[in-house]
């Protein structure tokens, strides 16, 4: 989007330029040139003032000096400029053995024979200047429409690639309710068949070592279970990330540890979260502790809840692991865990980011609406 935002700014500025140019397209007329001018004047004027007009015509020969882009262009001009210079200075103070009638009015000839070439030249020049601006013109036309056809194509690009994200975030999100419902059904399976089963199974065993097996076996199953889904959901988020965090703890012999600041515990909102709310909450942090188990090699991992603002709290999930480099991580197609964290974030309408350096530990933090 901001892509197409500068787009349209630069064509905005094209167009503008565009009128620029025509503006001046209209003002380059063919006129006659000064040079021309002050020498016609110079010619015409009584005897009286010729001296003067002439001394004038000499300053405006000195300002009519060609630059190096025109010599580029013309470098005829630079000896038609030269002797109209020298004719003129000549003319103005001309050496005593050569001063007589005969000698003046040759240089006058001369000069203004030069003054008629000089003028054509001028006009080749001013026909040249605008060809220049016609092509300018062309040439900024060409670019707009490149700009406008590059600006439509973005614009297709970016409303296909809007579609396909929203195809996609909504089939994570079908495909996350798919799992939660598999893993409730799954969940509810062994609690009403295995557990039960087990727990008749202790009562006709008599041998102690086989009572303590199937104990052990009973408890396993109730923590997939839990895994599964959080039976004490239904009480508040409070409590089942308590019985997470003493889950992994005993699992894995990793330091575990849950902080809740004091006013997020005792905020109404956060004690009557939905269901659907808490789960999603649930699920981001058992992905990230998950995650860490796996990969991290930490020695601790901390769950801290804290206030942000009256609107929001936030989750801070680290770890003191190996850490790794984000910028190739991200690159790496195979996140589904990350993915399924950031669609849940969404759900929640919250925001997730994600510091990581190696050998420095990763931190994910969350920031989740109250409302």
């Amino acid at each position: 989007m901001k892509k197409l935002i500068s787009f349209s700014f630069l064509i905005i500025f094209m167009i503008s330029q565009v009128f620029c140019h025509e503006q001046t397209k209209q003002k380059m007329t063919i006129n006659p040139d000064p040079l021309t001018e002050k020498w016609i004047k110079c010619e015409n004027s009584p005897p009286e003032e010729y001296q003067k007009n002439l001394e004038e015509f000499l300053i405006e020969v000195e300002n009519s000096k060609p630059d190096k882009t025109i010599l580029y262009y013309f470098p005829e001009v630079e000896k038609l400029y030269n002797d109209i210079y020298l004719y003129t200075k000549e003319l103005v103070t001309p050496p005593s053995d050569t001063i007589n009638s005969v000698h003046i009015e040759n240089l006058r000839n001369q000069i203004n024979n030069s003054i008629l070439d000089w003028e054509i030249l001028q006009k080749n020049l001013t026909q040249f200047k605008l060809e220049q601006v016609n092509y300018s013109y062309e040439i900024l036309i060409f670019v707009i429409v490149i700009s406008i056809l590059m600006a439509f194509v973005f614009f297709v690009m970016y409303l296909i690639s809007s579609k396909l994200r929203k195809e996609s975030s909504a089939f994570t999100r079908q495909m996350i309710q798919t799992q939660e419902a598999e893993r409730e059904r799954i969940s509810n399976d062994l609690h009403d068949t295995v557990c039960q089963d087990l727990r008749v199974l202790q009562f006709m065993l008599k041998d102690e070592e086989s009572v303590t097996l199937c104990k052990k076996i009973t408890t396993d199953v109730r923590n997939t279970c839990y895994a599964l889904t959080p039976s004490d959901l239904k009480e508040g988020i409070f409590d089942s990330l308590i019985s997470l965090c003493s889950l992994c703890k005993e699992k894995s012999d990793i330091n575990v540890i849950l902080s809740v600041q004091d006013d997020i515990k005792q905020n109404p909102v956060f004690k009557n979260f939905s269901k659907e709310k808490n789960l999603n909450i649930y699920r981001i942090i058992q992905e990230i502790i998950t995650n860490a188990l796996k990969h991290a090699e930490a020695e601790n991992i901390s769950v801290l809840l804290r206030s942000f603002d009256e609107n929001n709290f936030k989750i801070i999930v680290s770890d003191d692991g190996k850490g790794f480099d984000l910028s190739s991580s991200l690159k790496k197609k195979n996140h589904f865990g990350l993915k399924n964290i950031q669609t849940r974030a969404e759900n929640l309408g919250g925001k997730v980011s994600l510091s990581s350096e190696i050998g420095e530990g990763t931190q994910i933090t969350l920031i989740v609406p109250y409302l």
